[in-house]
């Protein structure tokens, strides 16, 4: 015969260990190996006994490491990375969470998902890991989920207020101009008319919110983001600053709504002194 048998509709197409395919040395074992050593008890204590049984939190975590050491953020497409690709099919155990079971457990943890961070720098200390000796700083903009033609600003709020109110006029002259005998207007206008008043009674809140922030524009999909300068413009999103030891380990990162690095990397700079006891 001049080929191998191929038959794409046999029963199985994988050996039964996972390993033969991928290597012992694929990045999702030594995950799983991570994982299985940390403490996720801040997970499961916000698990009820009530309903139907939920997915395990070493499951979740695992599949979102993994999809965010591969650079993969959408919890659409982490749904259908865990269908199809082996290694993630491997660490989730062969179940297959919808994309809104994913996104809700990383909305709903973040504070426990934050926590990993601290107990992964732990290992890596017990790993002879993170020499803080020379640490090198930097800081990167990553744009937000969030739409830059939604934003609002002073004068946008002031001409939306001016056009809401000619239209309340309008509509109080074209009362005062009805017969006095018939009632004016409609069901339909009356509720529209309740929608207009209620925002333009929301404008002077929204109006404060900006004087606040002392910003000039805000963006109304994602409030807490800004408009940072970078070297192509400008990007609607966050100051991300990380500080990486000798080793090219993480030990800190945070972001911020800081508009300049050296702002930012100020703030982490205390924040590793504080922790390492380095004055």
């Amino acid at each position: 015969m001049r080929f191998l048998p191929y038959s794409p509709d046999q029963a199985y197409l994988l050996p039964p260990s996972v390993a033969e395919v991928l290597g012992d040395e694929h990045l999702c074992f030594f995950l799983h190996r991570v994982v299985e050593q940390l403490e996720l008890r801040g997970f499961e204590e916000d698990y009820v006994e009530e309903g139907p049984p939920a997915y395990a939190p070493a499951l979740m975590v695992k599949v979102w490491l993994y999809a965010y050491a591969l650079g993969v953020t959408s919890s659409r497409r982490l749904e259908q990375r865990v269908r199809e690709d082996l290694a993630f099919r491997y660490l989730a155990g062969g179940a297959n969470p919808d994309h809104w079971t994913l996104n809700e457990f990383r909305r709903h943890h973040r504070r426990a998902i934050n926590d990993l961070f601290t107990q992964v720098l732990e290992l890596a200390r017990d790993a002879g890991l993170g020499r803080l000796g020379h640490v090198a700083i930097d800081s990167t903009r990553v744009q937000a989920n969030a739409s830059r033609n939604r934003v609002e600003s002073e004068d946008a709020l002031r001409r939306e207020r001016a056009k809401l109110r000619r239209q309340v006029r309008r509509w109080q002259q074209q009362c005062d101009a009805a017969d006095p005998n018939e009632t004016p207007g409609t069901a339909l206008d009356a509720k529209e008319k309740q929608a207009v008043e209620a925002r333009l009674g929301e404008i002077p809140r929204r109006l404060e919110k900006l004087r606040k922030a002392g910003l000039r524009k805000r963006s109304r999909t994602d409030p807490d983001s800004r408009f940072l300068r970078e070297r192509q413009g400008f990007t609607l999103g966050y100051t991300v600053s990380m500080a990486v030891s000798e080793d090219h380990l993480i030990v800190e990162q945070r972001v911020t709504q800081e508009s300049t690095d050296l702002q930012a990397a100020k703030e982490l700079l205390d924040i590793l002194r504080s922790a390492s006891g380095i004055s």
